[in-house]
């Protein structure tokens, strides 16, 4: 019985950390020892916690966080936000998620998130909007490039 549902929370935690990795187009989505990896540490985090006597909601809480560390902020993210925000004028919704996709096989857009390091922790520095603005430029180049 026990170790059945250690094996649906597992799954739970699987399935989240899948699910968020695709929506977001995170490189790790194809990375299965990655997955494995996270999805053990969250267990195990959730367990011992749970050991230490907090409430399940707490240890839940907390063990969400041990699976999407760094996870928080993907490029995708960043550059839909962008789309959206300040391009929708020129672009049409039905448009946005194709070409966000497109943007990330641009290799300035590349260079310039490399620059910036994106992690959990990205949104909060001061260096978020120097580089919104030096993407969004590159973003109106390479619309204007299309003549739209």
């Amino acid at each position: 019985m026990r170790q059945n549902i250690e094996m649906k929370e597992a799954d739970y935690y699987r399935t989240y950390l899948l699910g968020h990795l695709r929506d977001h187009f995170f490189p790790q989505a194809t990375d299965s020892k990655f997955i494995e990896t996270r999805v053990n540490e969250t267990y195990e985090k959730f367990t011992a916690l749970r050991l230490e006597g907090k409430s399940v909601i707490i240890a839940q809480e907390l063990a969400m966080r041990t699976l999407l560390a760094g996870l928080y902020v993907s490029r995708y993210d960043i550059l839909y936000n962008i789309v959206e925000e300040s391009l929708w004028t020129r672009l049409p919704e039905e448009y946005w998620v194709d070409f966000t996709i497109h943007l990330l096989t641009v290799k300035g857009i590349h260079h310039i998130l490399d620059h910036y390091a994106i992690n959990g922790d990205f949104l909060g520095r001061e260096t978020h909007q120097p580089m919104l603005d030096e993407l969004l430029g590159l973003i109106t180049d390479i619309l204007d490039g299309y003549g739209l």
